[in-house]
């Protein structure tokens, strides 16, 4: 098939990653603001920096739908619920107290809270976001080791057998992220991959080991840098940005150039000159059908 036969695909994958506290949850909500429906897996309790009207006015809170998903040691739920969401195309529904799938004890509690996640019926206005790939490392590690962790606690020392099974989980998840039909936002935190201290850092974004980490990017379409400077939120996905910091794109838009930090020209690149320009972009979903 020759290439001028392909058509351009309407779906875009990115992962955002950066120091804790640097905006990735406002740069990925902001979307919100322009009408995408967010369809938010919250492993992180992310939701309260949500609520915070200073980063998302109330009136566009409609557009964000939370799955609790609350992960920790002792409770590694995430691992499975998101390899579950994209394990098949049915629906995927998820109990708010618990953040499982099939949730027995929900089931039988009328009052119980259910989001449910179905991609099949994602269109181009639709995105899922992931939040955090940091908190899915760990639950899927911790997932790995949880008949040893109950058996001897803190005294158990993880293994390289455990670290396999880590990378095999979530290159599970990745590997379908990245040919997924549908937009994906991933959030995720900055990891140096420089083992030795002697050598210069390497930031890439977080995903379970420092080798793992290395490559996740390759899953996505942008990979997204968040950061503080000078007192402003700023981001960067320019392959030229800094050597040492791992980012990149395939749409040719460079965010960097931006007066205010935005991801909307990742999906819609049309709106690059009107943010360039300091105007207001708007979309109507109406006459585009959805």
């Amino acid at each position: 098939m020759n290439l001028d036969e392909f058509q351009d695909e309407e779906v875009t994958h990115v992962i955002v990653y950066g120091p804790p506290k640097s905006g990735k949850t406002a740069l990925a909500a902001e979307l919100a603001r322009y009408g995408y429906r967010l369809h938010w897996l919250d492993l992180e309790n992310g939701r309260k920096t949500l609520r915070n009207p200073t980063i998302l006015p109330p009136e566009f809170r409609k557009n964000i739908d939370i799955a609790n998903i609350p992960d920790h040691q002792n409770y590694p739920i995430a691992i499975q619920t998101v390899k579950q969401i994209f394990k098949d195309p049915t629906p995927k529904k998820i109990c708010f107290a618990h953040g499982a799938i099939g949730c027995i004890h929900c089931s039988k509690d009328p009052n119980a809270k259910f989001t449910t996640i179905e991609l099949p019926k994602f269109t181009r206005r639709d995105v899922l976001v992931l939040d955090s790939l940091t908190q899915l490392g760990q639950s899927a590690i911790n997932y790995a080791v949880k008949k040893e962790l109950e058996k001897q606690g803190e005294n158990y020392k993880f293994e390289w057998d455990d670290y396999r099974v880590q990378g095999y989980a979530l290159d599970n998840v990745c590997g379908k992220i990245q040919v997924a039909p549908l937009n994906v936002i991933v959030l995720s935190h900055e990891i140096d991959t420089e083992k030795d201290d002697k050598s210069p850092e390497r930031l890439a974004p977080v995903a379970g080991t420092r080798n793992h980490s290395k490559t996740v990017a390759k899953n996505f379409d942008e990979v997204v840098y968040t950061f503080i400077q000078n007192g402003a939120h700023k981001v960067a996905n320019s392959t030229t940005f800094k050597p040492n910091v791992q980012t990149g794109g395939r749409t040719g838009v460079q965010l960097d150039k931006l007066p205010k930090p935005s991801l909307l020209p990742l999906f819609r690149p049309e709106a690059y000159d009107v943010l360039m320009a300091g105007k207001e972009f708007k979309i109507d979903w109406e006459k585009e059908g959805l």
